[in-house]
């Protein structure tokens, strides 16, 4: 398979370089004929904006077109299988299922936290059963009046593993009709921008599944799903908001959900319960489930199943008795939750011969100190047990060090997203003055990338000066106007380019009855009798340009959303993730480069164009070049606000990859983190697993940096 796709890479670059070849062998032969081979700089600047053109096409048709539209239960299955895809990858990633830790969950006890019983479920308890047996916990959610469940606990808990099993179980066993659950942080909520919950949930899935939209409609396939009830939002993280804003959501969940809307919570349960009092009131019809602690039996049977040839270890024999008879409080104080069940697993079962005697010795009575030692040596254990199915790529030391400045780092910021489009920046010098020269530094030399393009062609078109002038300030002003974040959606410019001509198209004829209309055509006929059909070529183009601007400004302004065919809903196409806006906006840099090339030249050949046709002076002086190349520079720059944040982090990185502030190949890095179970992601971020270990890791980096 390997071989199939380096294969199939190869074969698509040649291709490409054939056909971005093409022009220019034609256009050396052309000019070996024509001119002698002599290049002039306007044939050079033809040449290079032929094969730009010529690459660009390649890239446009070399794209797959997007899925063909389908019916609402199509579109559901499409996307219900990109959930259960992206989740049962971090299922394996995060070890869930092997063995799945044997949490009990019971109907809380705090009955404030829930609705009426008769509006849950017909029986009693509504919902019970353990994380090892999700199947039995599937049927109990189904069977609930309105299907709302709250899963509360304490930190490391195992709330969101079990709303994430939850998940995978409901989409294995759905009927077309079922709703397709969906994991969404509840903390992405803006409750300002987006006060309705279906609103919310639909834009949501939108960008995490990237939804196609269709030509000229202002609606989509998630919001027909997010109205028809047919996306049940898993909420993870109630917990992260501040308190104010954890209680606005439920009063919100309680105002906009409908009969029919289904939804999972994950919360803390004191946050949860300081909530419910501020809104006055639980949310409807909604089941409250809370964990038990495991009891020193069901860890103990739990490390017995996780351990190779137990029989062997006279180690794990005498720690598991201790377990087991309570001469070791400390141990079962920290495997009462998963998260130290699973630090415990980590740290000495998954790593190669580690001894497990201080657990019932040196740590046997202190639980803190036990829960430190574990967060200490989490990492090593973990690139340990790593370091046996396939070499690691970082020293051990740097990798401590780096996720503890990622954890303080993220600490700094006040937010729980990793967002690789930010970091660079959040690990500039502290201080305001550096940290405003570094901007600008990075600022420059991303702007400098673009500009070295548009300024070779132009140069070439209509000299060094204008071309000088015109590329620095078309960089510079493009990079200063770059939009904060990337984008976060596949290119697909294919489609995009077809919706584009369409559009310019169906513009046409009220094109050509506006020019009328006004002074465009008069224009036109009288600069072509007056000054040649240059002036009148330049006149008609400016005249075309001005009014299709006329007919295409209000058809935008007038456009309403326009309910989707729900025969035709436009698909989802794939499942958001950190790597993928990466190489998204890598792309991007890519294509942007190619059409500052191409921009370059054409412009160069305009103003060349507008020099002959004596709209600007025959032979202007150095200063009126660099005066036009300036305000053509900033003009062009201003209109193509690009998203550069690739750029621009991939720059600032390689300034803190030699300060050693932070690896060389972040996105490497972060991969490898997530792969350790370090981190989880959510759409385009990067979060830490556990809120417990970033504390951990940010308290220890920050003594390290006082130090």
């Amino acid at each position: 398979m390997a071989a199939m796709v380096g294969e199939r890479k190869w074969r698509a670059w040649l291709l490409w370089l054939s056909v971005v070849l093409a022009p220019v062998v034609v256009s050396v032969a052309a000019n070996q004929v024509l001119n002698d081979g002599v290049w002039s700089g306007s044939w050079l600047a033809g040449t290079i904006a032929a094969a730009v053109v010529a690459g660009l096409i390649v890239e446009r048709a070399g794209r797959a077109l997007a899925p063909a539209s389908g019916t609402v239960a199509e579109t559901m299955r499409d996307l219900a299988r990109l959930v259960h895809e992206r989740w049962s990858d971090e299922v394996v990633t995060r070890s869930l299922g092997d063995p799945p830790i044997p949490v009990s969950w019971h109907m809380t006890r705090r009955t404030r936290l829930m609705d009426h019983p008769h509006l849950i479920a017909d029986r009693e308890p509504a919902v019970s059963g353990r994380s090892d047996d999700i199947v039995a916990l599937a049927v109990a959610f189904r069977a609930l009046r309105r299907r709302r469940l709250v899963i509360t606990g304490g930190p490391g808990t195992g709330k969101t593993t079990l709303a994430i099993q939850l998940m995978l179980e409901l989409i294995r066993t759905r009927a077309d009709d079922d709703p397709v659950p969906v994991l969404l942080p509840v903390a992405d909520w803006d409750l300002k921008a987006r006060p309705r919950f279906q609103d919310w949930v639909a834009e949501r899935v939108r960008t995490d599944y990237a939804a196609l939209r269709a030509p000229g409609s202002g609606r989509d396939g998630a919001d027909v799903l997010a109205a028809r009830g047919s996306i049940l939002a898993v909420l993870d993280g109630l917990d992260e908001l501040p308190g104010p804003a954890r209680a606005k959501v439920i009063e919100k969940l309680s105002g906009t959900l409908t009969e029919r809307d289904q939804v999972i919570i994950t919360s803390r349960t004191t946050e949860y319960g300081d909530a419910v009092a501020a809104a006055r009131r639980p949310l409807r019809a909604a089941a409250v489930i809370a964990p038990k602690a495991l009891s020193p039996g069901v860890v103990a049977d739990y490390l017995g199943a996780c351990l190779p040839g137990l029989s062997s270890c006279s180690a794990w024999i005498k720690v598991l008795r201790v377990l087991r008879e309570g001469g070791a409080p400390a141990l079962a104080d920290v495997t009462s939750t998963a998260l130290g069940l699973w630090l415990v697993r980590a740290v000495y079962v998954d790593r190669p011969g580690a001894d497990p005697a201080s657990l019932a010795s040196e740590y046997a009575g202190d639980a803190r100190a036990l829960r430190a030692h574990l967060l200490d040596n989490l990492l090593g254990a973990l690139l340990s047990a790593r370091a046996t199915i396939r070499p690691v790529a970082w020293e051990p030391a740097g990798v401590v060090e780096w996720t503890r400045r990622l954890a303080r780092l993220q600490a700094e910021s006040g937010g729980h997203d990793l967002a690789w489009w930010r970091l660079a920046d959040q690990a500039l010098p502290a201080s305001r003055v550096w940290r405003a020269l570094a901007r600008v530094w990075v600022g420059w030399l991303s702007g400098l990338v673009f500009a070295l393009p548009a300024a070779l062609t132009a140069s070439l078109t209509y000299g060094p000066v204008f071309g000088s002038a015109f590329g620095v300030c078309f960089g510079l002003s493009a990079v200063a106007e770059a939009a904060r974040a990337p984008d976060f959606a596949p290119l697909r410019v294919r489609q995009r380019l077809r919706g584009f001509t369409r559009g310019l198209l169906s513009d046409v004829r009220m094109i050509f009855i506006v020019m009328p209309a006004g002074l465009g055509l008069p224009a036109v006929v009288y600069n072509a009798w007056a000054h040649g059909w240059r002036m009148g070529l330049a006149t008609l183009l400016s005249a075309l340009g001005v009014g299709w601007v006329a007919v295409r400004v209000p058809l935008q302004r007038d456009k309403g959303p326009v309910r989707p065919d729900e025969s035709r809903l436009p698909p989802f196409t794939a499942a958001l993730t950190p790597q993928s806006t990466w190489r998204v906006n890598r792309s991007l840099v890519g294509l942007q480069l190619m059409n500052a090339l191409l921009l370059g030249a054409v412009v160069g050949f305009a103003v060349d164009f507008m020099n002959e046709a004596s709209i600007v002076p025959p032979d202007p002086s150095v200063a009126v070049d660099a005066g036009m190349g300036i305000v053509c520079g900033v003009a062009f720059g201003l209109v193509n606000k690009r998203q550069h944040m690739w750029l621009m982090s991939t720059v600032g990185l390689a300034h803190l990859g030699v300060s050693g502030r932070l690896p060389f190949r972040l996105m490497r890095f972060l991969h490898d983190l997530h792969h350790l179970g370090v981190l989880r992601t959510v759409g385009p971020f990067y979060q830490f697993r556990h809120v417990e270990l970033q504390d951990h890791l940010a308290a220890a980096g920050a003594a390290g940096h006082s130090r």
